[in-house]
């Protein structure tokens, strides 16, 4: 029965990062884009330490600044926890 309340706190604990319908159009740049205007800085975390949901947390928060693309500057495992940080751009 312990067993059982543990998996579940787990699972609570552990939020799925789906990427928005928005941020599905983002792109994630392999180089600085030059011509290309700064929006905003982000930072995308997942506690479960996934690399993956990190980047998506990223995207989703580019996207609500209105960004075209991310360029990830650096991913940064803690422990259980991975963080995505990334410079948002808008591209015309």
């Amino acid at each position: 029965m312990k067993y059982l309340i543990l998996i579940s706190l787990v699972m609570a604990c552990s939020s799925e990062q789906k990427l928005s319908n928005k941020a599905k159009d983002l792109e994630v740049y392999p180089n600085k884009p030059a011509s290309c205007s700064v929006v905003g800085k982000v930072v995308g975390i997942d506690k479960a330490g996934s690399k993956e949901l990190a980047l998506n947390h990223a995207l989703n928060q580019a996207a609500d600044l209105g960004a075209s693309g991310i360029f990830i500057n650096q991913e940064v495992p803690n422990g259980n926890k991975m963080q995505v940080y990334a410079t948002a751009y808008q591209c015309e």
